[in-house]
């Protein structure tokens, strides 16, 4: 989810629903350094609350000190990961590289719950890979060491994205720890995560892929699993409507320039599916003047309904 997670994303997908969400990846480093990408990455919107600042890092101390610049813009929780699988943070000691040092695991968290007044969650996969299981190993320590609550993606960092999500994993950690545990992998729809509650026993549910494009999923989450009645896809003009109100919302928190580069990636997972929409997509990712592309994205939808 690294470059989809911004303040547009989240805000759309909290008027959807959403119970939580979660700001993109922040390098604990870059905070210390005062980078301005890491300051500008934890910002937010009122309307995003509750909102978890989600950092990585592998040395304790700084990690600490970085959760500390974090707690004063009050989010409602900082999350610790320890599941990323991208090379550029393994690399450096961090993520889901963690997950073959449990105990430098325990030292971050002891370090950050003790660094800060605001609740600290954890984020784990599974294990490095399918011969280290360690998730509930983790989760122990978790909890031990004053952490809120726990995120358990169902994959190995080996698997990265691919594959399929064993979700006894996440079973095997509610059963063994007391804290709230947060279920995630492989959640595509309202039925997936009513599945994922009732086979795990797991607290909440994580969407991350599934919400791409399609924000509604968690409107259509929350109906199914109160009533058990299933919420028809909303119409092409519709998923358009929500299209638009991303957009424009990516361009007052962005720029124009910026936020039309951006939305491209969402333009396409919107369009999605629908008749015609590779052409679409394609004149709309060469377009830069921003009023082009709504009026694009307007005549479309005046086609597809017409």
């Amino acid at each position: 989810m690294a470059g989809v997670t911004d303040r547009a994303f989240r805000s759309v997908a909290k008027s959807e629903g959403a119970a939580l969400v979660f700001t993109g990846l922040i390098s604990a480093d870059g905070l210390v350094r005062d980078s301005r990408k890491s300051h500008r990455m934890m910002a937010f919107l009122p309307e995003e609350r509750p909102i978890g600042v989600q950092l990585f890092g592998s040395d304790p101390e700084i990690v600490a000190e970085a959760a500390r610049e974090v707690e004063k813009l009050k989010p409602n929780l900082i999350d610790l990961n320890f599941g990323c699988p991208v090379r550029k943070v393994v690399k450096c000691g961090a993520g889901a590289a963690l997950l073959k040092d449990p105990g430098r695991i325990r030292a971050l968290v002891k370090a950050v719950v003790s660094a800060v007044s605001i609740p600290v969650s954890g984020k784990i996969r599974s294990g490095w890979d399918e011969s280290h299981p360690v998730a509930v190993e983790v989760s122990r320590i978790l909890e031990e060491e004053g952490a809120c609550a726990v995120t358990v993606h169902a994959r190995t960092k080996k698997m990265r994205f691919g594959g399929r999500a064993d979700w006894s994993v996440i079973r095997k950690v509610k059963e063994a720890i007391s804290l709230p545990v947060i279920g995630n992998g492989d959640v595509l729809s309202p039925e997936d995560g009513r599945r994922m509650l009732e086979e795990t026993g797991c607290d909440l549910v994580m969407i991350g892929r599934g919400a791409l494009g399609r924000p509604w999923i968690f409107r259509q989450m929350n109906h199914y699993l109160t009533t058990g009645e299933k919420l028809n896809d909303p119409s092409f003009g519709e998923r358009i409507e929500v299209c638009l109100k991303h957009y424009t919302l990516s361009l007052r928190l962005l720029g124009k320039a910026r936020g039309v580069k951006e939305m491209r990636k969402h333009i396409g997972w919107y369009l999605r599916g629908m008749p015609g929409s590779r052409q679409v997509r394609q004149e709309i990712f060469s377009i830069t003047d921003p009023g082009k592309v709504e009026s694009r994205l307007r005549h479309y939808a005046d086609q597809l309904e017409s």
